[in-house]
């Protein structure tokens, strides 16, 4: 069945793009075709913040304060909390101390709006686009914080292409995005995303890492599969227009094949 949503006008699209992390393309699908981003340029998040670690302006162990609770912006719109369909129930009550480190997992793990925010509040939302930039993601942006409604109003947005997000994973596990040490870490994070598409037939044993993206209409995914380095073999799928299910198991489907063949 279609589905439609404030990204999605019901039209069933799929674009992809399997390729090597050193840049080789295997195969390729309308991956120039842009789309509204969800959850997926969180990635640019995370390395915004692996940086950060490098630079040691920021450490796993400093603490934020857990928070529902975020100021647009939009200047006047003033403060703003997670749309009631997104909240991470999993989040200590507003106000608990948190290791930096410990809201970062849950950015990932579990792909937490509340603790990307606070991420993206510490580390700034020019950090994370300089992250898609240096990644070649050029069609990409990491427009505003997640329920910013009032900015999203004013046109910010979150979007990215199949093509960007290949090349932004491909960065980050070719170790071009940061250091040897955070590399590891952040594939490290990556394999433990508790949503698995494109990686559900990876089997046991081989390396993976991978990090989705959905909102009504849109269903996102990009991964890793094999040792982190140049030869990493890259997919990233963005459907829209699908309900939940098929677009699950067209994420599915791509993986298992692009797996095969490679």
């Amino acid at each position: 069945m279609v589905s439609t949503g404030t990204h999605s006008d019901g039209v069933p699209v799929v674009a992809y793009r399997i390729a090597r992390a050193s840049g080789k393309v295997l195969a390729a699908r309308q991956d120039r075709l842009d789309f509204y981003a969800a959850s997926t340029v969180k990635l640019a998040v995370l390395v915004a913040a692996a940086r950060e670690l490098d630079a040691g302006t920021a450490s796993l162990d400093e603490t934020r304060s857990a928070t529902r609770t975020f100021t647009s912006q939009v200047a006047g719109a003033g403060e703003y909390t997670i749309e009631p369909d997104d909240v991470d129930d999993g989040l200590p009550p507003d106000g608990t101390p948190m290791p930096l480190g410990d809201v970062i997992e849950r950015m990932i793990t579990v792909s937490s709006n509340e603790a990307t925010n606070m991420v993206a509040d510490r580390v700034g939302l020019p950090a994370v686009n300089k992250v898609l930039a240096d990644a070649g993601a050029t069609d990409s942006v990491f427009g505003r914080k997640y329920s910013d409604l009032a900015a999203e109003a004013a046109g910010a947005s979150h979007r990215t292409t199949a093509a960007d997000l290949c090349l932004l994973m491909s960065a980050l596990v070719a170790g071009k995005l940061a250091s040897v040490e955070r590399t590891g870490w952040m594939c490290e994070l990556l394999g433990r995303q508790t949503d698995r598409q494109l990686t559900a037939a990876v089997p046991h044993g081989v390396p993976f890492g991978s990090k989705s993206g959905w909102v009504d209409g849109i269903r996102h995914d990009v991964a890793f599969v094999g040792e982190p380095g140049p030869d990493t073999l890259v997919i990233s799928v963005c459907t829209r227009g699908y309900d939940e299910q098929a677009a699950e198991e067209t994420l599915r489907s791509i993986g298992a094949l692009a797996f095969a063949l490679a």
